[in-house]
């Protein structure tokens, strides 16, 4: 288990007995973390109104049922202690969290969108090109590129540097 904390933890199971249990710690469990600074978590493993730890000393604790009551069902525990042997931990260390790139993972500027003189001129090549692969001798087209789709370039290009603008 990782954790941001230094922990020895035990496992074990138990039986409650008229709805008590005293639970020893195991001795080298117990001389290797913080006299009495442990967590304990109870699981039953049966019916019954549920447990609570009642008691904790530095070499046991003592399990009881909720309510008062007198099951002798069985249950299962998780004891989490502070280590001993380590003094004034942090308890998350103080990191760099910015990403350093490496001088050539860095991009050229991002060109902006082409403004309407440019969409004019390259739809003219367009234009140019087609009636130069055109048939020889084919009478030429009256309106060779759509007009409406000229219009949706130049506004769609105005509408990007207005955009841009903005931000």
């Amino acid at each position: 288990m990782e954790s941001p904390e230094h922990w020895f933890e035990d496992f074990g199971t138990a039986k409650l007995k008229r709805g008590r249990a005293v639970v020893r710690l195991d001795a080298d469990f117990a001389k290797v973390i913080k006299r009495g600074d442990y967590r304990v978590f109870v699981t039953p493993e049966g019916d019954c109104r549920g447990l609570y730890i009642h008691n904790r000393s530095a070499a046991s604790f003592e399990v009881r049922e909720l309510a008062g009551g007198t099951s002798n069902v069985a249950f299962s525990y998780r004891i989490v202690g502070r280590r001993k042997d380590i003094r004034g931990h942090r308890r998350f260390a103080k990191i760099d969290t910015r990403l350093q790139l490496p001088a050539d993972a860095t991009r050229p500027p991002r060109k902006g969108a082409p403004r309407a003189a440019e969409l004019r001129a390259f739809v003219a090549r367009l234009e140019k090109e087609a009636r130069a692969r055109g048939p020889k001798g084919a009478k030429k087209a009256r309106h060779p590129f759509p007009e409406h789709l000229k219009r949706e370039a130049v506004i769609a290009a105005e509408s990007a540097r207005s955009m841009k603008r903005d931000q």
